[in-house]
């Protein structure tokens, strides 16, 4: 059990939230994307095979976005869109993605970890997520 609280009550923990997901797209011409935002609003979001967002979450429940920090490591592939590796303040929208011409199977894996404190640490929530596109008639 944790010693710390949010100030709407509840674990720190319980405040954040990164469901577990692989975002896969699919196109057969143009730029393909793959990836996620996680925005400042508190929301996740997916990006579309042709570029667009769509909400598919929510990662902050309580409090205020600009109190967490997010890191990523990149465990296979690379990233067009990186917001960097972190320690960053969520007060702005973080965007890490893919982006392929070519045709082909394109994955890059990702973990990502949510803290309250500018260090990075303590570790409240982490999660890895998959990009994948897959472009052309395959």
């Amino acid at each position: 059990m944790s010693l710390i609280f949010t100030p709407y009550g509840g674990s720190v923990a319980d405040a954040v939230n990164m469901p577990a997901n692989v975002f896969i797209t699919f196109g057969v011409s143009g730029t393909v994307y793959s990836g996620v935002k996680f925005g400042a609003d508190g929301n996740l979001y997916e990006r579309q095979a042709a570029g667009g967002w769509s909400r598919f979450g929510t990662w902050l429940f309580s409090g205020l976005a600009s109190t967490y920090y997010l890191s990523r490591t990149i465990d296979t592939g690379t990233l067009t869109t990186d917001a960097g590796a972190g320690p960053l303040q969520m007060n702005t929208d973080r965007i890490y993605d893919i982006q392929e011409t070519s045709n082909g199977i394109f994955t890059t894996d990702v973990s990502f970890d949510i803290s309250n404190d500018v260090s990075g640490t303590p570790i409240i929530k982490s999660q890895s997520w998959q990009f994948e596109v897959q472009r052309g008639n395959l």
